[in-house]
């Protein structure tokens, strides 16, 4: 059974269609219910496309497709990813050869090489630049604005990469959508057949859509222009890869004679949760005013004040332990970050608590590379060579772990190893160092290095720069378990220190089911009974840097917005009141938010609602 909203968006036939689908509102159910009627009114399948942004979201919706018109009728229907769609309409033009990304990125690494590039500029590095600037509708200009620091020799590479692949007529995953265009808008018989095809165009996530994808999907309509888009611009969180959400938001000016719809029950959420996330997301100027309904009552978020960062790891840890006995399966409850870098001390506490949890697309804090370079390079400042080695195979590119160890044995390095050796010579000169004294210089001294490390956190991120400040983020967290040490150990050394760490690290590590920590980004999609959204202070969330840019900041409290509407029963917002570094301030996030403040006492624990009350008489006695 569809609601009336759905009922009439799956009854609609002809013309552009404009589907403002809010969270928990069964968008998918809705989508495909629309298709499986337009075949019964004697659509033909074969002229029906739907495109989606993942395989898996592809997957599900031919799944419940099957179930409404039965598998054979199910299979002529088109459902694909976009450069699955941009692939089969350039085999349409005869043979496609595309080029592996890994084979891509060999080519490009001996491009570099013959060019004699920077030993930073990796062929990953490389790489990722050009992806992003494809898929932003960028070209080289683009590339060079944005590599400024890599210039001449990316825009140099740029032009042999793609000299080469025109010569052997090859195209990489990103050349896929521009050569569709290309192809659609210059041959006029490819374009009747495509047409044909996607008579009836569908297009899921919206929001999430690029210039060049509108374009392709211009090209793919017919005078009756059968477009149905839906999405919520109230959930674009992916700019920085280039999307653009004002496509949808401007999407009736693209098509003047949409009709638009919206699906305004949310099946997720109870009415607590749904008022709070309409409350904040007012709080852009960039939005969809969508006056979201929940359909049964439930009390407003709960929003945790702890005095330290460890006081309020140790609420999370709490709150969960607390679900989880009152009989909440494990795989119900989701710890939602707006970066891994925030992990460690979550997981030290549900470590604790002997609570199993499963980092989602990531690994466990100490696992992950730029981690393992920080303990690398205090072990190599304390004197261990496999550590000198493993510091100088990550930072001097072309210096692999045989040559790095030939050189620490002979004494006689490369020029590109210089940054990285004064590096850990500087490093060496605060060894002696204890406590505060110690943790002030690891982390002066890596800050003041931070041009050296860059390129390796650029390539571990693909050449993505916001992922690199996330990898960047994480090395900051390490530096902060060393001023954490500092307090609890005002004479501590750094051999003392890593010890520490190394042997916290020698904990088994979780996996298999259990309580899920995951990015927000992470998150989008999925629901969960109890959701719990930690460290909302300024800085972290929003970081100073998006809080600078008000188009940034918007996106950001976009992200907050689905974090917060991921929640079916139980949502738990909380910020800490000092850091390691000082006074913190609660992200503007939590103050937009209504919610039922708790003060949390670390004597007390968490006791649900009645943490309030049983602090205050502990503070009497």
């Amino acid at each position: 059974m569809l609601n009336p909203e759905q009922e009439a968006v799956a009854n609609h036939f002809t013309g552009p269609a404009l589907v403002i689908a809010g969270p928990g509102s069964g968008k998918t159910r809705t989508v495909v219910h629309r298709i499986a009627r337009l075949i019964r009114k004697g659509v033909d399948p074969e002229t029906v496309t739907a495109v989606t942004f993942t395989k898996k979201a592809a997957g599900e919706m031919r799944e419940r497709l099957v179930h409404l018109v039965g598998e054979e009728t199910a299979t002529k229907v088109f459902t694909a990813t976009f450069h699955s769609l941009a692939y089969h309409v350039l085999k349409d033009t005869g043979t496609v050869r595309v080029l592996p990304a890994e084979q891509a990125r060999k080519l490009i690494g001996e491009i570099l090489e013959d060019l004699q590039a920077p030993k930073k500029l990796t062929a990953k590095v490389a790489q990722g630049a050009f992806s992003r600037v494809k898929n932003s509708g960028g070209g080289r200009r683009e590339l060079i604005a944005l590599y400024t620091d890599f210039s001449p020799y990316i825009e140099r590479a740029w032009d042999a990469y793609e000299a080469y692949k025109e010569e052997k007529r090859l195209l990489d995953f990103d050349d896929l959508l521009h050569q569709a265009v290309h192809e659609l808008s210059t041959d006029i018989d490819l374009q009747a057949r495509w047409q044909h095809r996607a008579r009836f165009l569908i297009v899921d996530e919206y929001q999430d859509t690029n210039l060049v994808q509108f374009n392709l999907l211009r090209l793919l309509l017919t005078p009756e222009e059968n477009l149905m888009a839906v999405g919520d611009p109230n959930q674009a969180i992916y700019a920085w890869r280039g999307a653009d959400f004002r496509l949808i938001l401007e999407f009736k000016k693209h098509f003047p004679n949409a009709t638009v719809y919206k699906l305004h029950t949310n099946y997720r959420s109870h009415n607590g949760i749904v008022t709070a996330a309409k409350k904040v997301i007012t709080h852009n100027t960039q939005r969809e005013d969508l006056d979201l309904k929940a359909l049964r009552n439930g009390d407003l978020p709960t929003l945790v004040q702890a005095q330290s960062r460890e006081d309020e790891a140790l609420a999370v840890a709490e709150v969960v332990k607390r679900h989880l006995d009152q009989g909440t399966p494990p795989e119900e409850i989701a710890i939602l970050l707006r970066s891994l870098a925030y992990s460690r001390p979550i997981e030290a506490t549900l470590r604790r608590y002997r609570i199993p949890y499963t980092i989602v697309g990531g690994l466990s804090f100490w696992n992950r590379k730029e981690v393992q370079l920080y303990l690398h390079l205090l072990q190599a400042a304390s004197g261990n060579p496999e550590s000198t080695v493993e510091v100088l195979a990550s930072l001097v590119p072309g210096m692999g772990p045989k040559k790095a160890r030939k050189a620490l044995e002979t004494g006689k390095y490369p020029k590109e190893a210089e940054e990285a050796l004064q590096l850990l010579q500087d490093l060496r000169a605060y060894t002696g160092e204890r406590g505060e004294h110690l943790a002030s210089a690891v982390q002066n001294t890596l800050h003041r290095h931070r041009k050296t490390l860059w390129p390796y956190l650029l390539e571990l991120a693909d050449g993505i720069e916001e992922a690199a400040w996330d990898r960047w983020a994480n090395l900051e967290e390490a530096v902060s378990t060393l001023f954490a040490f500092a307090h609890h150990t005002p004479e501590g050394d750094l051999d003392t220190y890593l010890a520490d760490i190394l042997l916290q690290e020698e904990d088994p590590e979780d996996s298999g089911d259990g309580v899920k920590i995951m990015t927000l980004h992470a998150s989008k999609g999925l629901e969960f009974a109890v959701v719990l959204l930690p460290f909302l202070v300024e800085g972290a969330f929003p970081s100073w840097r998006s809080a600078q840019n008000p188009a940034t900041l918007e996106e950001e409290r976009r992200l907050f917005y689905v974090g917060l509407t991921r929640a079916k029963e139980h949502a738990y917002l909380s910020y800490h009141l000092v850091g390691e570094r000082g006074a913190t301030s609660p992200s503007r996030f939590a103050r937009e938010t209504p919610a039922n403040l708790i003060h949390y006492n670390p004597t007390i624990g968490y006791q649900g609602k009645e943490t309030d009350t049983l602090s205050k008489l502990a503070e009497l006695f």
